[in-house]
């Protein structure tokens, strides 16, 4: 299996709020030589219409960080 990559948007709406992460994600399969290998990369985040990517890495990373990733492999 050839590996993929794709661009996505995790979201998060309430009825006070949207968060909306864009994001990168890579998936290989591996191989007989090689483990398979994940990665995704965050490219913004926004509160409702604000831009708030330096404090989403500052304080709120490690917290979404699971969730993005379902989100992706949901997205295969």
């Amino acid at each position: 299996m050839k590996p993929i990559k794709l661009h996505s948007t995790y979201s998060m709406v309430t009825e006070t709020y949207a968060l909306h992460v864009e994001y990168s994600y890579y998936y290989d399969s591996g191989d007989y030589y090689q483990p398979p290998e994940e990665e995704v990369e965050i490219k913004s985040v926004y509160l409702d219409d604000m831009d708030i990517t330096d404090f989403y890495w500052d304080w709120i990373d490690d917290r979404l960080d699971d969730n993005i990733y379902e989100h992706a492999r949901g997205q295969l």
